[in-house]
Formats: C-alpha cells, sequence, structure tokens
C-alpha cells in the first residue's frame, strides 16, 4: 500500500487530493494546524499530525520516515499586501523545509502544487515553455509561489525526484471562499460588478486526479499546466446565474476604473486598518487575462478537461448542501 505526506489537505484541492488517494488505496498522514477541525471535513482513515510549515521541526517531526510521495499542496493565498510577510514564511520558507525534509528522509518523489501565476501576464497561449515571469511581480502570491518552484527546482538538481503541476482557474466542490464567494454575491445581489478578465478553468477534482498522476507518470524536474476550458468571468457567472436562477451578470466592469478603485480603497485602509472590499491584488487578477494550454498533461499523465458547466454545478451543488446558497 503506498504512503503520502500531504500540506494542505484541508483545503480545496487537497480535499480532492485525498478522496483520490483514498479510493487508490494510499495510506495517508496529514499535517494540519488544527486535527479537531480537520477531523470533521477529512476521513478518519486518514493519519492527522499536528504542525505547522512554517516550523521546520513540525515539519521533520510530522513526515513519516518512510514515503513513497510528498504531495505539497499547502500555499497562502491571501491577496492583500499586509499579509505578504506571513505569505513568503509559508509559501517560500515553509517549501525550503519541506524540501530539507524530504531530502533527509529520502523520499522516494515529491509533487509540487505549484499555479499558473508564476508564468505571469503573456499576450499569447502559455504552456510549459513559456517564460516565466512571476518572480519579478508586485504581487505577492504571484511572487512567492514562483520563488517556492524555483526551490523545488534547485532541489531536482542536487538529486530530488519532483514533478511540478501548475494549475489554473480550479472550480468545483469544496470550493467556499473562492469562486463560490462570487456566486454567493450574485445570488444575493451584493456583487458590484463583473470582472472583466477570464482565464482558463479547471475541474477540482481532475486536478487531484492531475496531481496524482504526476506521481505515477510525470517526468522529474518537469512542469505540467493543469487547465480546463478558457472563458471569461462573464461567461462562468452566466452559467453560475442560470443554475442558481439569478439574474444575468452585468457588462464587465472598466478594468482602469476597478483597477483605480482598488488603489484608493487601500489607501484608505492603510488609515483604517481593515482590509479593502477589493485589494490591487485583486483588481489584477480580476482584470487579466490568460489562455493556458495542457496539451502536455493530456498527452503525458492522461489528464482530463472538464465541462465548466459541470464544475460550475459540482460547486453549486457542495454549496447548498453547506448552507451557503439557498436550495
Amino acid at each position: 500500500m503506498p504512503t503520502a505526506f500531504v500540506t494542505g489537505a484541508t483545503g480545496f484541492l487537497g480535499r480532492h487530493l485525498v478522496d483520490v488517494l483514498l479510493e487508490e488505496g494510499w495510506t495517508i498522514t496529514a499535517m494540519v494546524r488544527s486535527p479537531e477541525k480537520a477531523a470533521k471535513i477529512l476521513s478518519d482513515k486518514v493519519i492527522l499530525m499536528k504542525g505547522d510549515l512554517i516550523v521546520a521541526s513540525d515539519v521533520r517531526r510530522c513526515m513519516p520516515d518512510t514515503l513513497d510521495c510528498v504531495f505539497h499542496a499547502a500555499a497562502d493565498t491571501s491577496t492583500w499586501a499586509v499579509e505578504a510577510s506571513q505569505q513568503e514564511n509559508v509559501n517560500i520558507e515553509g517549501t525550503r523545509s519541506l524540501l530539507q525534509a524530504i531530502l533527509d528522509k529520502h523520499v522516494k518523489r515529491l509533487v509540487h502544487v505549484s499555479s499558473i501565476a508564476v508564468f505571469g501576464e503573456h499576450h499569447g497561449p502559455i504552456t510549459e515553455s513559456t517564460e516565466r515571469l512571476g518572480a519579478k511581480s508586485w504581487v505577492s502570491y504571484i511572487s512567492t509561489k514562483s520563488f517556492a518552484e524555483r526551490k523545488v527546482k534547485e532541489a531536482v538538481d542536487r538529486g530530488l525526484d519532483a514533478v511540478i503541476v501548475n494549475p489554473t482557474h480550479i472550480v468545483g466542490r469544496y470550493d467556499s471562499h473562492n469562486w463560490a464567494r462570487l456566486i454567493q454575491k450574485m445570488a444575493d445581489g451584493s456583487l458590484p460588478g463583473t470582472p472583466p478578465g477570464g482565464g482558463n478553468f479547471a475541474n477540482g477534482r481532475a486536478v487531484a486526479e492531475g496531481v496524482l498522476a504526476a506521481y505515477y507518470k510525470g517526468k522529474t524536474g518537469h512542469n505540467y499546466i493543469l487547465g480546463g476550458p478558457k472563458a471569461s468571468f462573464q461567461e462562468f457567472l452566466t452559467i453560475a446565474a442560470a443554475k442558481i436562477k439569478a439574474p444575468k451578470p452585468s457588462k464587465p466592469m472598466s478594468a482602469f476604473l476597478l483597477k483605480t478603485l482598488a488603489n484608493i480603497l487601500f489607501f484608505v485602509s492603510k488609515f483604517t486598518g481593515k482590509r479593502p472590499m477589493v485589494t490591487p491584488e485583486e483588481a489584477l487578477f480580476a482584470t487579466e487575462t490568460q489562455d493556458a494550454r495542457s496539451d502536455k498533461a493530456i498527452k503525458g499523465l492522461g489528464f482530463q478537461i472538464i465541462p465548466l458547466e459541470q464544475s460550475v454545478d459540482e460547486c453549486i451543488t457542495f454549496m447548498r448542501e453547506e448552507g451557503m446558497l439557498e436550495n
């Protein structure tokens, strides 16, 4: 029976990954900050170890000595500059500590969950060979995920057997914060406007299956983009609106006005100390459009592209089960 150590097991993607691993007969050890909370949402078959990724001794203590694979899905996804220091600790230093423990314990393989964000903004299609511009980004999430990926590449140069996956936007079951928040605001009429951007929307379950396939089939040191159908945020919200019987979303907002508003709100937040309704980072993500290709993952990992309608339906079904939407 193969053995896995999972970080980020209680997160959106992490929960899907745990489901997939258990179905495939893996023995899972998950490092979590609160075993009590984790026990409420994860299977009792998962071995829960209390620890924090930013504490190197916790990582070494929680990680079993004999492992087939470490699946690193944990990340600080904050989009507020005030939290940049903590984000750096988690995404960069936490990854560094994890890598050292993996090398010291001779773990057979690492699958590192990176992000499409590390490639930065490009006008043309993004593939695994596209230049990575993320390390130069002013957005902490983008730069810290970029440097974390670099750390993994450096560890590969030192002999680590690691594969990197780069998911795009992820939609599906277990989402209670990301796209679910937009759908919830649209449902209660509090969505201030339609974001003008867009991108590729991957299915949560399909991404988790792609992560596991990377363990079995991925080439050492290689990246695999795990994406989905390309759509604008307006198209995404239009699909969701039809499923929850809400009015169709308005025309997309002006990117210039949205960014200007975000900068003003951020300036005000310096005096109030409160998180702005829209941060400059969120405005950037809401206005950019990416087109990422998953051909390499489809061919090499057997990755599946799931229709956006199905992913949105899975997200809404989960939201209703959790009482986030009226039935």
